[in-house]
Formats: structure tokens, C-alpha cells, sequence
């Protein structure tokens, strides 16, 4: 059993969804030191240097695990513990953010997450999406520098590259509601954030086509939202009204739970998504997805189960939820599904990383 250091500068939503489950999980001895989730390139900034302040009192680990959104330089430079295996984990990639309109990519950052990736030991992506898609875009963010061009990522860091999903929670199917007890109108889920790389324009789009359309559906809106959220989420309140059944960040994870389950189907839009762990939730209790087929998705759906579900743009959205709607076995389709998804829960995935672990100790 070895002692980990876990580093995370950005400690709320997914990664420390991450971050917590890995330490409930993990074989190993773990200790975590973190920074709220907040400000995210001023953690890129100074929380290498903060961390190493940290770890005077602390016994000195055998390996250190951290995630992307900070300077491993930095940390290496102030740490007295720069010789120990590190690890780093990359839930997402500055190149592949989507921008809001009239926003530039801001290139130092991009800068350091190549170097972080240089510097690290070993390194773990959560998707194949999220390490290809920074090694394709490369080629043009280093054709933009002025002189002393790396190398391409295929000789600098993709061989000490490794794939392991983040661990989710998955639902307890016991007790699922089945089809026959549920209302007649469907009930479609939100689970995401409102925030614009989700893109919910395009899913409230399509339920105002159904509106017009006359077909019955109800709404639960649970992702969590913030200050800057996007205005159609406020339009969405007074236009759903009739449909609306819950409205609002769903904090207690029973509660949230429940939700998976009542619900029918899952949507999500997303212009970015290097994993997708909320979709994975809702389909572990039987929800119907219907996902965009760009980013992780076709890498975490089944691939038997993408004609179904991965949708090509809105009017196939359209269409695919019409299909599934009127002509299949909806309750069959999430038995099924709910069994595949056994595959990323923290059971399984620990498993993985501990087996890195040990062999990065070897």
C-alpha cells in the first residue's frame, strides 16, 4: 500500500467528484490538498507554488497524483519532493474549450499544459477524445510560435499516455420505477451545467418544437447554474411552465438519485465534453440518452447503441426522439443500458489506477 499526495488546484464540480471518489476507492493511502474551484488561470498560475508551501508538516509520499488546471514546474521547482514518481490527470485541454463569441484563445495556457505534460512521469486522459483532440490541434498552436518549436506530441508525451475514464457513482437500480408506473408524458432530464459550452440553446430549441407540435413531455432542470448563466435558461422558466416539474441545481445527491430515476430521457448538447459523467449517471438508472455524435460520446456509448442515440445535428434530434418515442421497448433499452454502464463505475475503474500506480512504484 503506498502513500499518494493528491494535488487538486480546482476542487468543486467534476474534479472533485474525481478527486473524492478516487480517495474513497483507492487501496492506496491518500492524502489530498486542495484549492476551492475557482479562478481557474490564476490556479494554472500559483497553485504549484502554493501546494509546495503546504507540505512541511506532511510525510513525504511515494508518489504524487495531480490534476491539470496547475504549473507542475512550478510545483517541482518549490517542492522538496521533486524526484518522486508524479502522475498527472487531464480532465481537460486548453486547445479544445470552446469560445464564447468574440473570445480569444488565450495560447500561454495551452503552452502549459504541453509543458505540464513533458514533465510529468506518466499521464492519464479521461478520454481518447481528450488526448487526441489536443494532439490534433497542435500542429497549428505550434505553428504560431515564434522560434524553438517542440517536437509533435506523438514523440513528446503520447507514449507515457495512458486512458482511464474517471470513476462515477452509479445509481442503484433497485426499486426503479418501470415504465407502466409512470406518467404518460415523458419526463426529459437537464443534468448539466448551465453554462454555454453545454450549449442549451439547442435543447430548449427542441422543446419548443415540441410545444408546437402538441407532444406532451414534462421537465426537470437539475444541472447547477451560476451568475453568468445563459439567459435561456430564465426564458426556459416562463415558456415551460406548464411542463416544468423541478427547476434548479439538485445539491443532495438522494434527491438527484431520484431524479435519474423518474426520469425517461437524458439530453445533452454540449459543444465541449471530454467525458460526460452525468450522462453516464442517468443512464445507469435506466434514462434514454440522446447525444450529440462529436466529442466522448461514441467513445463512452456502446458502440451497438449509437444508430439509437447519437444524433447528427437538431432536425436528427428531432427524429430520433420521435422514433423513440412512439415505436421501442424504452424500459428494455435502459435495463440494458443501465448493465453497460456498470463498466465505469469506481469498482471497476480503481482497479486501473491502482494497477498504474503499483507499476509506476515498481
Amino acid at each position: 500500500m503506498a502513500n499518494i499526495l493528491f494535488l487538486e488546484p480546482f476542487y468543486s464540480g467534476s474534479h472533485k467528484y474525481f478527486a473524492d471518489g478516487f480517495i474513497r476507492h483507492s487501496q492506496h493511502n491518500v492524502q489530498l490538498l486542495s484549492l476551492p474551484g475557482r479562478f481557474w488561470k490564476w490556479r494554472m498560475e500559483s497553485a504549484g507554488m502554493e501546494f509546495a508551501q503546504r507540505i512541511n508538516s506532511l510525510k513525504k509520499p511515494d508518489l504524487v497524483l495531480a490534476t491539470n488546471l496547475m504549473d507542475l514546474s512550478q510545483w517541482k521547482t518549490f517542492s522538496a519532493w521533486s524526484e518522486i514518481p508524479h502522475l498527472l490527470y487531464v480532465h481537460e485541454n486548453q486547445l479544445d474549450y470552446p469560445l464564447k463569441d468574440g473570445e480569444r484563445r488565450d495560447l500561454h495556457y495551452v503552452w502549459k499544459d504541453y509543458t505540464n505534460y513533458r514533465i510529468a512521469d506518466r499521464i492519464v486522459f479521461n478520454s481518447r477524445y481528450n488526448l487526441d483532440s489536443f494532439c490534433r490541434k497542435f500542429g497549428k498552436f505550434r505553428a504560431s510560435l515564434p522560434d524553438m518549436k517542440p517536437e509533435n506530441p506523438e514523440t513528446d508525451f503520447r507514449s507515457k499516455s495512458s486512458i482511464i475514464p474517471p470513476g462515477c457513482s452509479l445509481v442503484d437500480t433497485r426499486g426503479l420505477i418501470s415504465q407502466d408506473q409512470k406518467k404518460e408524458a415523458p419526463l426529459f432530464l437537464w443534468n448539466h451545467r448551465w453554462e454555454h459550452d453545454k450549449n442549451p440553446e439547442v435543447f430548449f430549441s427542441l422543446l419548443t418544437r415540441l410545444k408546437k407540435e402538441s407532444i406532451p413531455f414534462e421537465l426537470a432542470v437539475v444541472g447547477e447554474s451560476f451568475k453568468d448563466s445563459p439567459p435561456c435558461f430564465k426564458e426556459a422558466k416562463s415558456q415551460f411552465s406548464k411542463e416544468l416539474v423541478h427547476f434548479g441545481f439538485v445539491q443532495n445527491r438522494n434527491e438527484y438519485e431520484q431524479w435519474l430515476k423518474l426520469a425517461d430521457f437524458v439530453f445533452t448538447t454540449a459543444l465541449q465534453e471530454n467525458f460526460g459523467i452525468s450522462m453516464v449517471e442517468a443512464m445507469s438508472a435506466g434514462c434514454i440518452p440522446l447525444m450529440p455524435n462529436r466529442l466522448a460520446y461514441p467513445e463512452v456509448l456502446p458502440s451497438d447503441f449509437h444508430d439509437l442515440f447519437l444524433y447528427e445535428n437538431e432536425e436528427d434530434l428531432f427524429t430520433k426522439l420521435s422514433h423513440l418515442l412512439k415505436r421501442y421497448d424504452r424500459e428494455a433499452i435502459g435495463i440494458q443500458l443501465s448493465k453497460e454502464m456498470k463498466q465505469y463505475g469506481w469498482e471497476e475503474i480503481i482497479k486501473k489506477f491502482d494497477s498504474l500506480i503499483e507499476k509506476m512504484l515498481d
